[in-house]
Formats: structure tokens, sequence, C-alpha cells
């Protein structure tokens, strides 16, 4: 199967890594860098792929286009924001730098969905959605820049105000079995 022409992958790296005590995204995991497990899902999925982050220099090695949020310090829904207003597709699928069990099959599914009614594409298990690891339409930015420029920089607020395809726990573990590709690394203990 063909890389997807039409979406554009999007890696978030602007943690502030709290939990983990240091930039968790350059952590090794298997020998290399977390984000270097995403970065390679993600190309090897993906024609254009990108990365935000608002360090680009610590980044180099993984030779990917990087862009920084418009707005400062304002979490993963800035990040969003920027990747919407740079891409030259009409939508970007949108993942997390410290996921490393990505599982291709089931963003291939989030990303065939038909994005006509829906403004995100978003896996929903039952125990709530899973906001950095869906597919994201341009036509959400104006409500995205709405709540960040009157603070609200909670992606769950946020998508009180878009129309959402909650792709369900059943059509999730259908796919992928269980819902491990959603764990992601908060603890050195987590690798």
């Amino acid at each position: 199967m063909g890389k997807i022409q039409d979406i554009t992958g999007v890696i978030l790296a602007g943690g502030q890594s709290r939990r983990f005590g240091s930039n968790k995204a350059l952590a090794l995991l298997q020998g290399k860098p977390l984000i270097k497990h995403v970065a390679d899902t993600v190309a090897s999925i993906f024609k254009d792929y990108l990365l935000v982050t608002n360090t680009p220099e610590q980044y180099g090695f993984l030779n990917m286009p990087m862009i920084k949020d418009r707005y400062q310090g304002m979490g993963p829904l800035a990040g969003i924001h920027a990747a919407l207003l740079q891409i030259s597709t009409s939508r970007a699928f949108i993942v997390a730098c410290d996921m490393p069990n990505l599982s291709p099959d089931l963003i291939q599914y989030l990303c065939s969905i038909n994005e006509q009614e829906y403004d995100v594409i978003l896996p929903w298990p039952n125990r709530g959605q899973e906001p950095l690891f869906g597919v994201y339409h341009k036509k959400s930015v104006a409500v995205i820049e709405s709540n960040l420029m009157q603070k609200d920089c909670q992606i769950i607020r946020t998508l009180e105000d878009l129309q959402v395809r909650r792709v369900n726990e059943g059509e999730i573990v259908s796919i992928t079995g269980d819902l491990s590709c959603f764990k992601n690394i908060n603890r050195p203990v987590d690798l």
C-alpha cells in the first residue's frame, strides 16, 4: 500500500516532560530515542510529515520539517493549531512524540474515514478520548484559535465545539487487538 498523500503526519514534541525529569522524546527505548520510533512510523505511512517543537535544535537528527507553536506555552492545542496552519493538505494526523507503540493499521483506518461531516476523528475507547492520536481537519482552526486567544488550551473543551467522529473501543480492538497503541511514556519507569 502506498503512502497516504492527502493527510500530513504531524508529531507534537513540545511537552515539558515534568514527570519524566528530562526530555522524554530523547529518552532511549530499545537503543533509539523515543521520538524516533514515532517518527519512523509516521514517515512510513505519510508522504508529508512535520514536527511541531519549540526546540528544533534538539531534533535535527530526525531530518524532518519543523515548525514552532504560534501560541507559546499553551500545550498540545497550540501545536495542533500551528500544524493545521502550516500543512498543505486539508487534514493532519496528529500524534504525541511519546507513543512508541503506534498501530499503522489503526492510523490507516482513522485516515480512511470520510471526513466530510467531521472536524476531528479520534479514538474514543471506554476510558476516554485519545486527542493526541487523531485526524484533525483544517476547518477546526477557527474554533481552536478562538480558544487559544481566550487562553483556554484544553483540548477536551475545544472538542466540545467541533464535530467529532468517535472511533469506539470495539472498532479499535477489532483492528489492534488491544489498547496498547495508546500507551504513552510519562516516567522513566514506563520505558
